[in-house]
């Protein structure tokens, strides 16, 4: 079915808009960009009353939501996730899996192997082999050193798999970042008490991102410079959790200058009590307690993920760093799908046509994805 998604600023990429323009897709895939449509032939035309077109969210880190955890769901159950995720924006996401012992993450890989949800990016592996002096909310004892052979026995099990987050300070880390590279995973430095000089090194050997910037991670301290310092040294993407929580506004706003728009990826990171009301929930083998939004650990006292929605993390970034549109499409939508290296992230002819109409505070009022309109509040 060829759908027009017309009479809206149509913002391409993190450069580019047309204003009054509109968007054909057929069979999937965008096959029309135009500022002129009115002889456009379609089936199904949408009038989006002067508002956004964009490209559809891309969610590269989270871990569940409504109450469904990705390290103990049903496969069904992801179905029930992916269209959670469309009421934000998001067309397509990974699964990020948090530590377990080796033989349930065995199981668990093949159960990914088997699932078929359309808009699964694949899987993101938060671990094992990460700092037991950065566990966030990791079960301690399931980390464990890299070990080569494991991470094959992983992929052996699941092709699926196509990022990992590993700390390169521990022994033998830097060979196993430069095999996953080699193997096309997308390998990122997180959990981690590295020094910035071996951020640099972890980079040369192939790393591509930093997790969750500036969380469960070594800081910028003018004479111990951490992860966060060698972050801003390097090429590195990094991930950034714009929920005015787990980072003070003034730190955003000084990221988004130090880094750019060109490297920040927004995520949400969230936890599977998202969407659900504050109250006790279990995360990670430990109770956690979602007070107004806000998640920690009960007994520590540690953020325990977040409870934000990828649209809501577009509009903070807006609100606190006065950035434009194209920027946060940038962030949102180019960088991770050039990090994954995904046929997404810009409404260009042959791209795949997964759009999202917003207002100016991202509130999301359509979406496109797989070939059918499936949400509509215009």
């Amino acid at each position: 079915m060829k759908i027009l998604i017309k009479n809206g600023t149509v913002i391409i990429d993190g450069c580019r808009r047309i204003e009054n323009g509109a968007v054909l897709v057929d069979d999937q895939k965008i096959v029309g960009v135009y500022k002129d449509y009115q002889n456009i032939d379609c089936d199904r035309a949408i009038d989006v009353q002067n508002h956004y077109i964009m490209p559809g969210f891309i969610e590269t880190h989270t871990h569940g939501d409504l109450g469904f955890d990705f390290n103990n769901c049903q496969m069904s159950d992801i179905y029930k996730i992916s269209d959670a995720l469309l009421d934000e924006g998001v067309t397509c996401f990974m699964a990020s899996l948090t530590c377990e012992n080796h033989e349930y993450m065995l199981n668990l890989l093949d159960e990914y192997e088997k699932c078929d949800v359309h808009n699964l990016l694949g899987v993101h592996l938060e671990g094992p082999f990460l700092s037991q002096e950065m566990p966030g909310v990791m079960k301690i004892e399931s980390l464990m050193l890299p070990q080569i052979d494991i991470f094959d026995e992983y992929l052996q099990h699941c092709s699926k798999i196509k990022s990992m987050t590993i700390a390169p300070e521990l022994d033998h880390a830097l060979e196993l970042i430069q095999h996953g590279h080699n193997k096309g995973i997308v390998m990122n430095i997180g959990h981690s008490n590295a020094s910035a000089s071996q951020v640099i090194e972890a980079q040369s050997y192939g790393a591509k991102g930093i997790t969750h910037l500036y969380n469960a991670m070594s800081q910028h301290l003018h004479r111990n410079p951490g992860v966060v310092t060698g972050a801003f040294l390097s090429d590195l993407y990094c991930e950034l959790i714009v929920d005015k929580f787990h980072i003070h506004e003034d730190v955003i706003q000084a990221t988004y200058r130090a880094i750019g728009k060109n490297r920040i990826v927004l995520i949400c990171d969230a936890n599977p009590c998202k969407g659900l009301k504050d109250g006790i929930y279990e995360f990670s083998g430990k109770e956690i307690e979602i007070i107004d939004g806000k998640a920690r650990i009960k007994e520590t006292g540690r953020i325990a993920g977040s409870t934000l929605r990828l649209n809501q993390a577009c509009r903070h970034m807006r609100e606190i760093c006065g950035c434009s549109m194209e920027d946060v499409v940038q962030m949102v939508t180019v960088n991770p799908a050039q990090m994954y290296g995904l046929n997404k992230g810009k409404i260009e002819v042959g791209y795949d046509g997964d759009i999202v109409v917003v207002n100016d505070q991202f509130d999301v009022l359509a979406v496109v994805n797989d070939g059918k309109i499936q949400k509509m509040r215009l």
